[in-house]
C-alpha cells in the first residue's frame, strides 16, 4: 500500500470540531434567550391579570358598601387604594332617586399599578 494511501483517513479537525461547538452554544444561548423571555412576559401577564381582578374586586365590594385594603390573587397581594369611603355611599330618602359617586381604584403591586375609575349608585331601598 503506497504510503499516500496511508494518510488519508477521513475525521474531523480540531477547527471543525471547534466550529460545530461554536454553532451548537450560539443556538443554545438563543433558545435560553426565548425562554426568558417568554417566562419574564408570562410573569409580567399574570401580575396585570391580577392588578384588573383586584381593581375590578374593590369596584363591587364598594358598591355593597365595602372597603378592600388588598386583595390574593395567584400567591400575590395586592395592595388597593380607594379614594372615597365607600360606606359613605348611603341610599337616598327617596323613591327614584339615586346617591352616586365617582370611585377611583389604584391597585398596586411592586412598581406595576392600574387604575380604574366608576360610577358606583345607591339606589332607594324602600324605607
Amino acid at each position: 500500500m503506497p504510503k499516500q494511501m496511508q494518510l488519508k483517513i477521513k475525521g474531523f479537525t480540531l477547527i471543525e470540531a471547534l466550529l460545530a461547538i461554536l454553532i451548537f452554544s450560539l443556538i443554545t444561548i438563543g433558545i435560553a434567550n426565548l425562554i426568558t423571555s417568554s417566562i419574564s412576559s408570562t410573569r409580567d401577564r399574570t401580575i396585570m391579570d391580577c392588578l384588573i381582578n383586584a381593581a375590578n374586586s374593590a369596584i363591587e365590594a364598594c358598591r355593597g358598601g365595602l372597603n378592600l385594603g388588598n386583595f390574593q390573587c395567584g400567591g400575590i397581594n395586592v395592595q388597593i387604594n380607594v379614594n372615597i369611603d365607600c360606606s359613605t355611599i348611603t341610599a337616598p330618602t327617596s323613591a327614584w332617586s339615586a346617591n352616586c359617586r365617582d370611585v377611583t381604584v389604584i391597585a398596586t403591586y411592586g412598581n406595576k399599578e392600574h387604575k380604574l375609575t366608576d360610577l358606583v349608585c345607591r339606589f332607594w331601598d324602600g324605607s
